[in-house]
């Protein structure tokens, strides 16, 4: 790997200039993958919560000789990791 120098006082100076760039472009893609992975791990949590109660809801129905109940998932919230739907 060819590294540029410069002399500078009789010294070599390796110029630091794309490994900064490098770091903050992996810092920003590390930021967003913690960021999606939060907001996916707490929208999961908000769905099980969700058909716990729903299926919880549907035993006291089946409990009454309804044997047909179902849990229904069109009304439970969207993954929106980015907001965009709002």
């Amino acid at each position: 790997m060819y590294l540029k120098t410069r002399l500078m006082n009789g010294k070599r100076l390796f110029k630091r200039g794309q490994s900064t760039l490098e770091l903050t472009v992996a810092m920003i893609a590390v930021f967003i993958l913690l960021l999606a992975s939060v907001k996916t791990f707490v929208w999961v949590n908000q769905r099980l919560v969700l058909r716990r109660e729903d299926y919880e809801q549907s035993r006291a129905a089946a409990a009454s000789n309804n044997p047909g109940v179902q849990v229904d998932e069109s009304g439970y919230p969207l993954l929106d990791i980015f907001g965009e739907s709002k």
